[in-house]
């Protein structure tokens, strides 16, 4: 295995494939064997007696870049100890819900670890989480993420599916980890 390019948050490498051919790859730089990179949060939020998925309007550029989709339809997530390399998989899920919502779980369940997020493309894994806000109160002010998330919105889950078959994907991509993530916490509820 070869490192082509390092940055701050990703690496370009290189390994063989079974046939012995060169396979270009992504890896995140806070990756371990032994933990995912990151964590997505699909949050629920009661609201009047009413479960509620909380989302992200994102504005990403290689979407935009690439002419797929004016915005991303996001759940909150983040890398797991890029900043504190000691910080757990609850702990950053923790972290990252108040920083991009503002707003405090009473439960956090994990759902599933070590989930590849596009196997041909990256190494990076990441473990699912599923966070209950029984008590909506926003606690400080959401940060935008350098500009990234543009808004937040609910989506009454008794309606999920419909809204999200409805989608304008021309207006809309949907990270494939929101829609696992959404799945994985209809269980919950």
């Amino acid at each position: 295995m070869e490192t082509i390019n390092k940055t701050k948050y990703l690496d370009f490498k290189c390994a063989k494939s079974p046939q012995n051919h060169d396979w270009y790859y992504v890896k995140r730089t806070n990756d371990k064997p032994d933990t995912d990179s990151a964590v997505v949060i699909t949050t629920l939020v009661r609201i009047n007696n009413e479960y509620n998925f909380l989302f992200l309007k994102t504005k990403r550029p290689p979407i935009y870049a690439e002419n797929k989709a004016n915005f991303c339809l996001e759940s909150p997530a983040g890398l797991i100890g890029d900043i504190n390399k000691k910080e757990n998989l609850l702990e950053c899920a923790k972290k990252e819900l108040l920083e991009e919502t503002g707003l405090k779980a009473q439960e956090l369940f994990v759902e599933l670890s070590n989930c590849s997020t596009s196997n041909g493309l990256s190494s990076e894994t990441l473990s699912f989480v599923t966070a209950i806000v029984n008590d909506y109160k926003v606690l400080c002010e959401p940060l935008s993420d350098g500009g990234i998330i543009v808004d937040r919105f609910f989506v009454k889950a008794q309606s999920i599916r419909k809204y999200l078959s409805d989608l304008n994907t021309k207006e809309f991509s949907v990270a494939t980890a929101t829609i696992s993530g959404v799945y994985l916490a209809l269980n919950r509820i």
